[in-house]
């Protein structure tokens, strides 16, 4: 408890200090140069940079002025510059999400238009009176004609995303009804039917994960789905008076505890998707899921987020870092305290098929079957990832950097999202081929660190009819073996690997050193080399990532059956 107060104290901290240093700073332009940038090159950052600059001057100055009740007139000052400049801005969406052939194109709801939308939202009624009437006036005016008139007066849905099983939907959504919950109290029959459209909604985000809770999305964009989701629900409890309640629902209890699943001993997590293996939670976020779902563990508090760790800086997310928290506290202090993740073993999640094993010493792996036509995609049908203690020996890389081909044709040019990037085998020289029918066709466990998994059909017709990957994982000593059986005209196979150390070739296999630990795979199969490949993470930084490739041995005439195995060890001192 102790440990989350400082968070809280940290937080308030960080909050004056950025204050300080941006009030001596000039708040960022937004060009037509800039906007057009990605229209020219697919380049989406330089724009997002300056955009999202913007929404911190936002944040930063809105959560000031609430610690200090809008008192300090300095302050709020600055607050009502930054929110009229923010009134002013051509666009609230970004380039990448509207189509400026459109008529009338300025005036597009996508995900940062409705994250606006609900920041000032919420900024001018929690402020209230210690804003100019003038300024809240103008702030009205743009919210309705910027987001909330355009979508009601829409046909139904307003655009894909309405109705879509992705982080859009409650994001979105989310936005939207907190917003009319906030600015809309004087015309309650609109205000009635957008809640009810918004609420009605929410089921296809949830129809989104998988039965067993899973956000095939990846950890951080459960975070952002959830944030919103969440966001929306605790509001509109509130507003209802308790009569209408979107956690009534068994499977928003699962979702829920998602999050817990997905971190490991040493703070890593899981990368799967367009995911990060260093991904922080949301305090808040955690704070007001563990108050309404009893299983619900808290990871360790120096893992989460703080302020700056969204660099959107999305309003919704970090201001209930602070009031949830502090509401959660409370709770902790009548009811004997907080519940930790802590848990070893394996963790299975058999609906998005994936499974998730660490012993004692923080040597671990996770595996996955699926499908390649998942949210967020990337061809990994069968994949795996091998780490000890924070070296991630065998990643999964997750998201790269978003670029316009990122989420267009070009998405399997890109090498983190297509197979050779991931840790499965290439079969008669061919990768495996997106599309929900390139799936895993049968997938296994028996609870104590095996995994069969039937992949063959997320390779292009013909490859291979039948190609069995099988994964047992020593929970004693840390050690996983791979065996790969194939039957048919599949040609030559080669195992594939990836990693960020630089591999080291010897007689049988290779070696990977970290930091504090050593990884050693025992392959059998002949012709090994590494190769280097350049890799654009999703901050734009370009890193060498490096593929081991060999010639699976056992195979003859397209049959037979090959193996390698892994074994991380720790180098000094213990775990």
């Amino acid at each position: 408890m102790e440990e989350i107060r400082r968070f809280l104290e940290a937080y308030r901290a960080d909050i004056l200090r950025e204050a300080d240093a941006l009030a001596a700073q000039e708040m960022p332009e937004l060009t037509e140069e800039l906007f057009g940038l990605y229209e020219r090159t697919g380049n989406r950052l330089e724009y997002e940079n300056v955009y999202f600059l913007r929404r911190k001057f936002l944040l930063v100055f809105g959560l000031k002025a609430w610690l200090e009740s809008g008192q300090r007139e300095e302050t709020v000052r600055k607050l009502e510059e930054v929110l009229i400049r923010i009134c002013r801005e051509t666009c609230w969406a970004l380039p990448a999400h509207v189509d400026r052939s459109r008529p009338g194109w300025e005036i597009t709801v996508d995900l940062f238009a409705s994250e606006t939308a609900q920041a000032l939202a919420e900024i001018i009624t929690v402020l209230g009176d210690a804003l100019e009437e003038a300024v809240r006036a103008r702030v009205r005016e743009e919210v309705f004609r910027r987001v909330l008139d355009p979508f009601l007066e829409s046909e139904i849905p307003y655009a894909w995303w309405e109705h879509c099983d992705l982080n859009w939907c409650a994001v979105c959504n989310g936005s939207i009804g907190s917003a009319a919950m906030y600015l809309m109290n004087d015309d309650p029959g609109r205000q009635k039917r957008c809640l009810e459209r918004v609420s009605d909604s929410m089921k296809y985000f949830l129809s989104g994960f998988s039965d067993d809770g899973a956000c095939m999305e990846g950890l951080s964009y459960f975070t952002y789905g959830m944030t919103y989701f969440t966001g929306f629900a605790a509001q509109l409890l509130e507003f209802t008076n308790g009569e209408r309640d979107l956690f009534a629902d068994a499977k928003v209890e699962r979702i829920a505890e998602f999050q817990q699943k997905c971190y490991f001993r040493s703070g890593k997590t899981l990368s799967f998707s367009d995911g990060s293996d260093n991904e922080r939670f949301r305090m808040g976020l955690t704070c007001y899921l563990a108050m309404r779902c009893p299983g619900v563990r808290l990871p360790q508090t120096a893992l989460a987020g703080g302020l700056l760790q969204d660099n959107c800086y999305r309003w919704m997310g970090a201001f209930r870092d602070l009031i949830w928290t502090e509401l959660y506290l409370k709770q902790c202090e009548n009811s004997g305290g907080r519940r930790e993740v802590g848990e070893t073993g394996q963790i299975t999640l058999p609906d998005a098929q994936w499974v998730i094993c660490e012993n004692s010493l923080g040597i671990g792996m996770a595996a996955k079957g699926g499908h390649n036509d998942e949210p967020h995609n990337h061809n990994d049908v069968g994949s795996f990832l091998y780490f000890c203690g924070e070296e991630q020996f065998l990643p999964d890389l997750g998201a790269g950097e978003y670029t316009k081909d990122y989420f267009h044709e070009g998405r399997y040019q890109i090498f983190c999202n297509n197979s050779f990037s991931h840790n499965v085998p290439v079969i008669g020289k061919r990768g495996q081929q997106e599309g929900r029918e390139h799936c895993c066709t049968r997938f296994q466990t028996d609870g104590s660190g095996t995994i069969r998994m039937e992949i063959q059909n997320a390779y292009p017709a013909g490859t291979a009819s039948r190609a069995e990957r099988t994964l047992i994982f020593d929970p004693d000593s840390g050690r996983l073996t791979v065996e790969d059986e194939f039957d048919g005209a599949c040609g030559s196979v080669q195992e594939n690997l990836i990693s960020y150390c630089v591999p080291e070739v010897n007689e049988d296999g290779f070696v990977l050193r970290g930091k504090e630990s050593i990884c050693t795979i025992r392959v059998h199969g002949t012709g090994l080399r590494t190769e280097a490949v350049d890799h654009a993470l999703h901050s734009g930084e370009h890193i060498t990532v490096y593929r081991m490739v060999w010639e699976a041995g056992g195979i003859t005439d397209g049959s037979g059956k090959t193996w390698f195995e892994i074994q991380a060890a720790r180098q000094k001192g213990e775990f």
